[in-house]
């Protein structure tokens, strides 16, 4: 795509987004919906991770469901050790494998050790508790609302790009 196209492209994109993530907001405000964070979240690492948008997308979904599993074996592993070792060893073993797991192995896994699972690990433990009483809430809601959230978005670039690049051939038309 040359300059024009682009700048066309991603004005056109960027417009869908926001009616997207308005008709996204609407359902989930008239359901009542307080976990749309979950979806939110990898929207935006999406498009903030390099590469290409097919290869992002694999990434940002498998690394968010990894940075959630692996806070749930975190939270059972403190749960079981902080008995034993004490409130800061209980705490500080479990948190250092799984921030190992996460960044000291990312090179080996990069698609599933990622930023993301990093981000869904930090924004889970947020409210450790209800993330603990809505596990199943939680998974599906990031399985199924991120998938069907980003996969609309990814959805859009295509006719993103049909109408930059026909409204530059009107304009090429026009001043012919």
């Amino acid at each position: 795509m040359n300059e024009t196209v682009t700048k066309r492209f991603l004005l056109y994109f960027r417009l869908m987004m926001v009616v997207w993530i308005l008709i996204a907001n609407a359902f989930f405000h008239a359901i009542g919906f307080e976990y749309s964070w979950l979806i939110f979240l990898s929207n935006i690492m999406l498009f903030t991770m390099e590469g290409d948008i097919k290869d992002r997308f694999i990434s940002v979904e498998l690394g968010g469901l990894v940075g959630m599993v692996l806070t749930v074996l975190a939270m059972l592993a403190i749960g079981a050790l902080t008995p034993v070792l004490g409130g800061m060893l209980g705490l500080l073993l479990p948190l250092g494998v799984v921030l190992f797991i996460l960044i000291i192995l990312h090179p080996y896994a990069p698609k599933v050790l990622n930023n993301v699972g990093f981000a869904y690990l930090t924004a889970a433990c947020i409210d450790s508790a209800a993330f603990a009483a809505n596990l199943p809430l939680f998974f599906g809601v990031y399985i199924v609302g991120s998938l069907v959230f980003n996969g609309g978005c990814v959805l859009l670039l295509k006719p993103a790009r049909y109408l930059a690049a026909r409204s530059i051939k009107n304009d090429v038309k026009a001043d012919a």
